[in-house]
């Protein structure tokens, strides 16, 4: 389908289109995507303890940083989709902290003014309680935040994907909203927020199981399982690709 962007109008009816015609672009890849945020928006039945609501608090950015990349993989903006996610986990690791801690001190403190402080000592103190109680999880999304930090920083590779040189006859820059469609690179995109979420569902699961702040959904456990084998094919099938496989081989000579 063809977008157009020469417009602030264009821009946002070709938004539009792209996330109305997901499924139809992009089959599963969209589709599993979008189950797997469908599920994080409402895999939790009821808050059994009301005192953790700072860990909801993380929850809810989680979903809405979530839905923002999805939207930007969609889109076709592969720098906002690693932004969006790179802020994903780190709400989803504060959330699983939260969730065995209560206090306030233990997220900020307070100058002399009364105003929060977030130091360098409370996100060292959250990322050693993870790596002391779900070490397992804890290494997953440090691996996650690593696969896409490089798209979450400005850098020379990404900066020439929306810009070009013209032909010699007619002389100057051509530069692009969208990123070039390309299918492979949209679907990975889309693997990666599903990836995401069912990363996070599984720590928050597991941190759940010790300190019981919510009650999942009764369907939980099957829904899951179904959009985690259904994420395991599409992986095989971008795996087995030419494209993956050439890629492999320079990543390893």
């Amino acid at each position: 389908m063809e977008f157009k962007q020469d417009t602030i109008g264009e821009i946002v009816e070709s938004e539009s289109q792209m996330v109305l015609h997901g499924a139809e672009c992009y089959g599963e890849y969209f589709i599993n995507a979008s189950e797997f945020n469908n599920l994080l928006n409402s895999f939790i039945k009821s808050v059994d303890d009301p005192e953790k609501f700072i860990a909801m608090a993380f929850v809810f950015q989680v979903r809405k940083y979530l839905t923002l990349a999805l939207f930007s993989a969609i889109r076709r903006h592969h720098i906002q989709t690693s932004m969006n996610l790179r802020y994903v986990i780190e709400a989803g690791q504060w959330a699983a902290y939260a969730m065995g801690n209560k206090e306030q001190e233990k997220f900020c403190g307070k100058d002399n003014n009364g105003i929060l402080l977030i130091e360098d000592k409370h996100e060292k103190a959250m990322y050693r309680w993870l790596d002391d109680n779900f070490k397992v999880k804890a290494n997953e999304t440090r691996r996650l935040k690593k696969i896409i930090s490089g798209g979450a920083h400005s850098n020379i590779t990404y900066a020439f994907q929306n810009f070009e040189m013209k032909s010699f006859h007619d002389a100057g820059f051509k530069t692009t909203f969208f990123d070039p469609e390309n299918d492979y690179w949209i679907k990975t995109d889309l693997w990666s927020v599903a990836n995401t979420v069912l990363g996070l569902l599984d720590l928050f699961y597991g941190v759940n199981q010790q300190y019981k702040v919510f009650r999942l959904i009764d369907d939980f456990g099957d829904r899951f399982k179904k959009l985690v084998d259904q994420n395991n094919q599409l992986k095989a099938e971008m795996m087995s690709t030419d494209r993956f496989k050439n890629a492999q081989k320079l990543a390893n000579k």
